[in-house]
């Protein structure tokens, strides 16, 4: 459903954002020259800080390994470094690692481990962590299947704008699945992720519609109108 490792190249504007913080010289540098794509002078810069401990470091020079820049593309060393950061509380390097342990990166694929990753980032707000996680529940993977379970993390990414996570959590409302069966809910949620873009909600809204009331359609309208 969602494809995975494609997070990997956008972790950009958040770092840029917490770079500011670091205790460490050069962080800020290292990763700027990484994101102008400057990656030898990124490797350079980043990798003492790496090995000192810095978080962000690692988990740039996990991106750096996963992705072959500007090293030779090593999957085991990327769950090495991502592992070092996320162990830290990093919440990037934790979805990072999720991602390997779901498909098997540089690791036996373990459904458990990927769990457990994103349950650490969602609780830190990672979003696309938390619609991951809503999907391992759903679907019973590293886990025992958990309908209210999954709600709770699709709204909660919802709430905070997630397209995907909006989708979600409007089947499980259209459907009953998790959550009581509530299509005026359905149609707010697949409304909002429709207006982002999603082609799937605009044709559920199709398939919706009629099936509903005029007065659940007028309430579902005013709470859109509403948000």
């Amino acid at each position: 459903m969602y494809a995975f490792r494609a997070v990997f190249t956008t972790f950009l504007v958040p770092l840029l954002m917490l770079s500011a913080a670091s205790s460490w010289a050069g962080i800020d540098e290292g990763i700027e020259a990484y994101t102008k794509r400057n990656y030898e002078e990124a490797y350079l810069e980043l990798l003492p800080l790496a090995e000192l401990g810095d978080p962000r470091a690692q988990f740039v020079l996990g991106q750096m390994y996963s992705n072959g820049t500007p090293v030779s593309q090593n999957d085991k060393e990327a769950v090495r470094w991502y592992g070092l950061s996320a162990e830290q509380g990093y919440s990037l390097a934790q979805d990072s690692l999720a991602s390997m342990y779901f498909y098997g990166y540089g690791v036996e694929t373990n459904h458990e481990q990927a769990l457990h990753w994103w349950r650490e980032a969602s609780k830190q707000g990672h979003l696309d962590a938390q619609v991951r996680l809503g999907s391992l529940y759903l679907n019973g993977k590293g886990t025992t299947q958990d309908e209210k379970e999954a709600a709770k993390w699709f709204l909660m990414a919802a709430e905070k704008g997630h397209m995907n996570a909006q989708e979600s959590i409007g089947s499980l409302y259209a459907n009953g699945h998790g959550v009581p069966q509530d299509f005026v809910k359905a149609f707010v949620w697949w409304a909002r992720a429709s207006s982002s873009g999603s082609h799937k909600a605009a044709e559920n809204l199709s398939i919706l519609a009629p099936l509903m009331s005029e007065e659940e359609l007028q309430d579902a309208h005013t709470l859109i109108e509403n948000r």
